[in-house]
């Protein structure tokens, strides 16, 4: 029963204080579901095209919903499930709901413009590019963590004493022999879904966006793509094995996944956004709802009908959180990233969520999606609560970070046994049946966020060559749509598929210079980083050579803290926006403060861990200095912009 009171009181918490917050801040910020959208005003047929609310809703919760809100949970829970819960919950409205209704809307009111292009317009150039190489090194370590887990995901093996109850449905599942132990291989049906939704994606986005198709049609599609791919898996799993030879090496299944996934995103990144990013995102998010849906009546009929849990997760287990994870404060409030607020989210709403709205009024699909995804936290909590017990979750789950193993922490196959678990209770299914929905609905998120989070790199890449070299005749030709038009090359200037359109000049901004003409070498190369495959295929480069280089749990530690790191200083950038504007902003401010002063104590704590010891990794350290160095210096950046504008303000002459 206490399951029950977990979600009767979750969905009181979310629907009622989500509801009245927001519309307190649509009238604090001054919502106008009149004016146009970048969306409406640009309409390139790439990256600015106006969608109908759903379909953008559909994106954008699939894009942000990655592994952040079940691996982040399931890791936390380890100081206790009410812990973890009330950070959700509290979290979830009023700070990250925040951030993330607030990035939508100045990213729309801005002209379809990223947070760190918004920076710049407050805080100047120096602000702009230290925030852009922050979240281009944000953003290829959330890539990496969440490669590395697809691929986890996709060679899932389940031990096959933890299912005895397979029957018929055995012949669904290959039963593998790995190291003298039978093991369920349920990661080849989930592999083979994925290959399915991603080949038909481009008709789709075809019939939603060329042909006009209405979207309860393209949803019957969607469903019908998505249980076919499931189906199709269940027959013909796609099978890698752990390791096999070719060509005299020893190659690792987990490798070649990542490289395939590298290969797919590539493409998504550079090609319009209907033919992958948004439609694979349309049909996902169908698996998504329904496996949450699954989810939550799992957790209501196996709380109703299960018995009284013999080795329960604790409610309070601050003991064994320090000693595997650190002081409650300030680990778990990164540890659990996405599901109580994210920093990523505000690279979302600034890089195609903003380019898609028909309407102003719908920038309170920033605030909602991020309620949504707090619940997905609370049934992961919930699902840990019913579905697992405290001595398995120390000896499978957290085993070496408790001292009490000898094998690296799993999430992933924790995650998916404990769904196992509840949906035997709930529907009496073989726990391998229950599993193997969990890690659907895991690879489902996690996938949708890949080939977003790469696009979202080649936009900011292409933004820091063109701020870098904006002298050059290359890079200082007009930028939009306009701009397209008159392009006489191959291809249009960099960032008319991107963040760089500028639709409203601002008035502080300098006439442009005459630009300097370049030939030869220069302008071929100049030419070459400009182009978005380019551009695409650098930040795939990057994020491989980081996910071979550090497994889930090291990179775990750098991605959360930066991420909420991330969450606080957009916050701190839209109390300054809104300042400037005469608008309230304590409920910016307040967070934006809390925010920063628990992540950078976190990244200090990270130092001497990555330096020596156990812990020792040079790449991860390199990462965290790197970090504390741009946040100084966007702090020093913010509090002088803020003393200056107070200064100006006592100055002014007062009317009379």
């Amino acid at each position: 029963m206490v399951v029950l009171w977990v979600m009767l009181v979750s969905i009181a918490v979310l629907a009622g204080a989500g509801t009245l917050y927001s519309r307190y801040l649509a009238r604090a910020v001054g919502e106008n579901p009149s004016r146009p959208t970048p969306a409406v005003l640009v309409n390139d047929g790439r990256d600015y095209v106006p969608s109908p609310t759903p379909v953008v809703f559909g994106h954008h919760f699939a894009t942000i919903a990655g592994a952040g809100p079940i691996v982040g949970p399931v890791i936390a829970v380890v100081y206790g499930w009410v812990p973890a819960l009330l950070w959700v919950l509290i979290g979830g409205v009023l700070v990250g709901a925040v951030h993330d209704y607030l990035a939508l809307y100045m990213a729309t009111r801005e002209g379809g413009q990223s947070m760190a292009v918004i920076a710049r317009r407050v805080f100047g150039k120096g602000a702009f590019l230290a925030l852009m190489l922050f979240i281009v090194v944000m953003l290829v370590i959330v890539c990496a963590v969440f490669l590395n887990l697809s691929a986890q995901a996709l060679m899932s093996r389940l031990p096959r004493e933890r299912m005895p109850d397979l029957g018929s449905g055995a012949r669904f599942f290959r039963i593998l022999h790995e190291d003298g132990k039978e093991m369920v291989f349920i990661g080849g049906i989930a592999s083979m879904s994925v290959v399915i939704m991603t080949v038909f994606a481009p008709l789709v986005g075809w019939m939603y966006i060329k042909k006009q198709v209405s979207v309860w049609k393209c949803s019957i599609a969607a469903i019908a793509i998505s249980g076919t791919s499931i189906a199709v898996g269940l027959y013909y799993p796609i099978s890698i094995p752990l390791k096999f030879g070719l060509l005299g090496w020893t190659i690792d299944g987990q490798d070649v996944w990542r490289v395939l996934l590298g290969l797919y995103t590539l493409v998504a990144a550079g090609v319009p956004v209907w033919i992958f990013l948004q439609s694979r995102d349309f049909i996902n998010v169908h698996i998504l709802y329904v496996g949450m849906g699954f989810l939550v009546l799992t957790l209501v009929v196996a709380g109703i009908s299960s018995p009284s849990q013999a080795d329960p997760l604790p409610a309070f287990n601050l003991e064994a959180g320090n000693k595997a994870m650190g002081w409650i404060w300030p680990v778990l409030f990164v540890t659990i990233a996405c599901g109580a607020v994210s920093g990523f989210h505000s690279l979302c709403a600034g890089g195609t969520t903003c380019k898609q709205l028909k309407s102003e009024g719908a920038v309170r699909i920033g605030y909602f999606a991020m309620l949504l995804e707090s619940f997905v936290a609370v049934c992961v909590i919930g699902t840990m609560l019913i579905g697992t017990t405290r001595s398995f979750y120390i000896y499978d789950i957290h085993p070496k970070t408790l001292g009490s193993g000898e094998t690296d922490p799993n999430q992933v196959l924790g995650f998916a046994i404990a769904v196992g678990n509840a949906a035997n209770i709930a529907w009496g299914l073989p726990v391998a049946f229950g599993a193997l929905a969990g890690m659907i609905l895991l690879e489902g998120f996690l996938i949708t966020t890949l080939d977003t989070a790469v696009r979202f790199a080649r936009y900011l890449l292409e933004e820091i060559w063109r701020t870098l070299f904006a002298r050059y005749d290359v890079f200082a030709a007009p930028v939009g749509v306009e701009a397209a038009r008159e392009w006489t090359g191959d291809e249009p200037p960099a960032g008319t598929e991107g963040i760089p359109v500028a639709i409203e000049p601002k008035e502080d901004e300098p006439a442009p210079a005459t630009p300097i003409a370049t030939g030869g070498p220069l302008r071929q190369l100049f030419t070459l980083i400009r182009h978005y495959w380019f551009n695409s295929g650098l930040a795939v480069v990057l994020i491989l050579i980081l996910a071979f280089a550090a497994d889930v749990n090291a990179l775990w530690k750098v991605f959360g803290t930066g991420n909420q790191l991330l969450a606080g200083m957009v916050l701190a950038l839209a109390s300054m926006w809104l300042l400037r504007r005469g608008r309230k902003t304590l409920f910016a401010f307040i967070p934006a403060v809390c925010m920063l002063v628990t992540t950078v104590t976190n990244l200090f704590l990270m130092v001497p861990k990555f330096a020596q010891g156990k812990d020792r990794n040079p790449t991860l350290l390199t990462a965290d200095l790197f970090i504390i160095v741009i946040t100084a210096y966007l702090l020093i950046v913010g509090i002088r912009a803020a003393a200056g504008y107070f200064r100006n303000r006592a100055a002014a002459p007062v009317a009379k």
